[in-house]
């Protein structure tokens, strides 16, 4: 006769350990979103910075978008140094050049 062990139907399989230090590392990981250094976080050459929205432009300073490639500033504010200071730094940051012969 062949003897098999014993089999118990109701005991509960073993669990696996838990790995609490790698969820702990995640949360961190994700509470804390990395600060971004540039002057205006989120823009692209496609999309606005995040500051940017319905209340207005962080580049213009005003209710109209003066993204660098959608359109720039209007002609009323081409005579504000602070709104042309923002452009500028706006295009350094998206290494747009404008081409100095382009009205000749």
């Amino acid at each position: 006769m062949i003897e098999a062990p014993e089999v118990n139907f109701d005991a509960k399989p073993p669990k696996p350990a838990k790995k609490k230090a790698a969820k702990k590392r995640r949360k961190a990981a994700a509470a804390k979103p990395a600060k971004s250094t540039a002057p205006f976080p989120g823009l692209t050459r496609t999309a606005c910075a995040d500051a940017c929205g319905p209340a207005g432009c962080s580049i213009s300073g005003r209710e109209y978008c003066a993204h660098p490639t959608k359109g720039g500033l209007q002609t009323a504010d081409m005579s504000n140094p602070a709104a042309l200071k923002r452009l500028q730094t706006a295009r350094d940051q998206l290494q747009v050049r404008i081409d100095p012969d382009r009205f000749k």
